[in-house]
């Protein structure tokens, strides 16, 4: 199964804190990891920190090379 064609929910993504990716718009980026996130706008140039899930839209989520590692090896995902 490939991780990359998979898509996730926010829910899904927030709850289980691997690395993932959602595109809105064409020009928004949201990256998620670990309870933290960063929103990318490309149009303005802004990127801002998000601590808060509810500011995530929806989804589609993505899981990116690293997140991909991470749901097949979850020990990745515990604090060292």
């Amino acid at each position: 199964m490939t991780y990359r064609l998979e898509s996730f929910t926010r829910g899904e993504v927030t709850a289980r804190g691997f690395e993932a990716r959602c595109v809105e718009g064409g020009s928004v980026e949201y990256l998620w990891h670990l309870g933290y996130g960063l929103r990318a706008d490309r149009r303005d140039g802004t990127t801002i920190l998000i601590t808060d899930p509810a500011q995530l839209p929806d989804g589609p989520w993505r899981a990116t090379e690293l997140g991909a590692r991470e749901l097949r090896d979850p020990t990745l995902l515990e604090p060292l």
